[in-house]
């Protein structure tokens, strides 16, 4: 037997396929987005000239 508190009522359950989507597919979408953004974000620039260092070339 179930304890509610007086006056509220139990909504419907969710299904299988909304459980999976809800805890599953939605979590792994949006890490695999914040990993693409964080790797966009931190990705190496335009290769540099071998022998040039930024401490001892100005561009």
């Amino acid at each position: 037997m179930y304890r509610i508190e007086d006056g509220a009522l139990a909504g419907p359950g969710i299904s299988v396929f909304e459980t999976i989507v809800t805890f599953v597919v939605i979590p792994t979408a949006m890490f695999i987005v914040i990993s693409f953004l964080a790797y966009v974000a931190v990705m190496p620039r335009k290769k540099r000239k071998s022998g040039s260092s930024v401490v001892t070339h100005i561009e």
